[in-house]
Parts: structure tokens; sequence; C-alpha cells
């Protein structure tokens, strides 16, 4: 239990202690002034309220952290598993539900105790800087269906899991691995179509003249376009973004309608030109293949765990598992227990996978910059970026490391004076 419980400690320790060192080292930063490449787009206020916005996220996630990490400690240590087992195991229900009860009624505490982060995230600190546009109403909405939706992937996925333990023994984890990597290459597939629209509304540009233009430009790059849809962002937020997403026939490219407002047509098309480049250079299947890597690993090592002994004496689940092996309400518990165990595992691999994305991210930036020849389209586009998101300025080389997907802004703008060059 104690190992368990400074498990997750540490996770916890370290992911803030990266926070604060970043909030710190921004500030100092800060303070010196501005770099040349973005003297006048900046001002005093604006680099003001970058660092207050950041230093307050920073620590409403230490904050947020401490509460979870409470929660978890006392789902752990107060006897509350073997309960749960116990009861469950006795109901006449049957025993893949029972272990599909175990282990998503621990989760569902766990989501309660991070909703007072959520809400003060979302009506507190993002209020407070004029991005959350969100009502209480659009709130509760998404937690709703966000939690069915979970649930109901979570379901389909344990179940299978639970077949492979009691068809496979100690080799469940290899078929659990091709289950979790289907179902991976299928969200990627059917999410812009059945899943997003749950949340969002996507609807085609409004502006033809626009869409003239993006369609030359899916030409030039004889890129397949399924579609390039606006979507209600402004609903939830002010904050500006764009993305791809999709595979084959649901391939599409979504901006925010916040982001049409604000920005010119070269801007746009040189983001457009970045999104079309993770297509054309195929970072979509060297992610899922990162991804896989990751999960397989996961998986195997859970399996390692969840054949030991002490894993069940750990969290008082000795008797029961002596009684009815792993069945039931004790898989759903092991499973929840290996995945609490195993929790820093992602936080350990993040510098390798954030460094690919990032890598991925200088080449869509080269890949626009071929495709749409003009340096500050891309450059003047990317600063809106950072001003209007009050994007962290000055990250500690050691967050970037292991938190940042994309390249700090800095480095993104020399990048592109080197390209152009």
């Amino acid at each position: 239990m104690a190992v368990i419980i400074a498990v997750l400690a540490f996770g916890f320790l370290f992911s803030c202690a990266l926070s604060l060192a970043n909030a710190r080292h921004m500030g100092a930063r800060a303070a010196r002034g501005l770099p040349a490449g973005l003297e006048g787009w900046f001002d005093r206020d604006r680099i003001a309220a970058m660092v207050e916005y950041n230093r307050a996220n920073a620590g409403l996630g230490c904050w947020g952290g401490a509460v979870s990490l409470a929660a978890a400690a006392v789902i752990l240590a107060s006897g509350f598993l073997p309960w749960l087992a116990r009861n469950l195991s006795g109901t006449a229900t049957h025993p893949g539900l029972q272990g599909l009860a175990a282990l998503l009624v621990p989760l569902f505490l766990l989501h309660l105790a991070g909703l007072p982060a959520s809400l003060a995230s979302s009506f507190g600190i993002e209020k407070r800087f004029g991005f959350s546009t969100i009502t209480p109403k659009t709130w509760a909405a998404d937690q709703a269906k966000g939690l069915l939706v979970s649930g109901l992937l979570m379901g389909l996925l344990f179940l299978g899991f639970y077949l492979f333990i009691g068809w496979l023994g100690r080799w469940w984890w290899l078929a659990a691995w091709g289950l979790v990597m289907t179902f991976s290459v299928l969200l990627v597939f059917v999410a812009p179509v059945w899943l997003a629209p749950l949340f969002n509304k996507f609807k085609p540009l409004a502006d033809p003249e626009l869409g003239e233009k993006i369609l030359s430009l899916a030409r030039k790059a004889e890129f397949p376009l399924a579609g390039v849809f606006q979507m209600d962002a402004s609903r939830r937020s002010t904050h500006d973004n764009a993305y791809f997403t999709g595979l084959g026939k649901t391939r599409r490219i979504v901006f925010y309608d916040t982001m049409l407002k604000s920005y010119s047509h070269g801007e746009l098309l040189a983001v457009l030109g970045h999104e079309i480049g993770h297509w054309k250079l195929g970072h979509i299947p060297r992610m899922l293949g990162t991804s896989a890597l990751a999960s397989g690993l996961a998986l195997y090592l859970a399996a390692q765990v969840m054949a030991r002994p002490w894993l069940y004496e750990s969290i008082g689940l000795a008797k029961i598992y002596a009684n009815m092996g792993l069945e039931g309400p004790v898989v759903g518990l092991a499973l929840l227990v290996a995945s609490m165990l195993f929790s820093p595992l992602g936080l350990m691999l993040s510098p390798l996978t954030s460094w690919l994305s990032r890598r991925h991210e200088y080449q869509a930036d080269a890949y626009s910059l071929g495709l749409h020849p003009e340096p500050e389209d891309m450059k003047t586009a990317l600063r809106k970026l950072g001003g209007r998101n009050l994007s962290n300025l000055f990250p500690h080389p050691l967050y970037v490391a292991f938190h940042y997907s994309h390249p700090p802004l800095l480095a993104r703008l020399e990048a592109i004076d080197k390209l152009g060059a």
C-alpha cells in the first residue's frame, strides 16, 4: 500500500516541481524584456497578463493534483476496495460486470475529486483572463457526455480484457494490446464524425473566398481533402486553435471560429499548410506507432504485476483473491491499482513522445513554407496564437522536454527565419 501511494506521490511532486520551476523561470525571463522577434507584438500589459495567467494555472495544477492524490490515498488505504469487492461479488450479476463496476466506481470517485479544479479553471482563471465563455449548463452537459462516452469505451475495453484474462492466462496482455490498437485506429476514423459533434457543432467555412483559396492550396499539395470545417469553439472559450483529424473519408481540417474572425487569409493558409504537412509527412501513423509501443509496454507490466500476490495483499484483497482468483471484481480492482502503480510511466516516457511531436511540428512548418512561401504569414499567425492565448513565451527547458508537444514560440520563429534564409 505504502509503495503504491509513494509512487503516486512521486508523480505528483515531480509534476508540481516542474510547474513551479517553469513559472519562476518565466517570471525571471519576462522581467528582462522581449527579444527582437517579439517587440511590437506584446506590450507590457500583455506580458504581465501572460505571467499571471501561467502562474495561476501552475498553482491550480498543483492544488488539483494534491486533492486527487489525497482522494487516491483514501480510496487505497481506507478499506474501500475490499468492501467494494465483497459487496459486488455477492450480487447475482455476471462476473464481468462485477469487474467493470469495481473499476468504474473508484474512477468515478476520482473524477469527482477533480471537479473542484475543473470548476476553478473554467469559472475562475479562464473567466478572470477573459477566455471562458462557457455557461454552467454547457459545462454540466460536457461533464455528463464525457462520462458517458468514456464509460462506454472503457467498458468495451474492460470486457475484452476480462475475456482475454480468462481465456489466455498470463498472455492476455498480447490480445489486450491488439484490442487497444484496434480501438485507437477506429477512434481516429470515427471520432471526427460521431464523437466530436456530441460536444461541438461543425459546419463548412462561411467565407466562400477563403474556401476557394483552401481548395486551391489542397490541390497544389495533392491533398485529398474530405472537408474544412469551422467549429463553434466560442461557446466555451475565446482561445484560438486549428487541427487536423481523421483518416480516409473522415479526414478533415478544423478551424476554431474564434480564429477565423481575427486572422488574415494568408495567415489561415499558412496554418492550413502546416496541418496538411502533418498528413503528407505521415505524422499521424507515426504517433499511432509510438502510442502502440507505450500501450504494449504498459499492458505487459500490468500483466506482470497482476500475477503477483503482493498486489492483492497490499490493498486488502488477499483473502478474496485466494478464494476466487482473478475473477469478478478482483479483475477490475487489479487493473485499477496496476494502472495507478504505473501512472508515472507516462510521465517518464513523455520526453520521448514530446520530442517526437515537436520534431513533427518543425517539419510541418517547413512543409507549409514550401506550400505557401510567405514566412511572414506563418510568423504572424504564430505570434497571434501566442499572444491571444497568453502562451508562456519563456518556458523552462525541462518543462518543455516533459510537457510541450509544440516547440515554444521563439524557437519556431527562429526555425522559420532559418528556413526563409
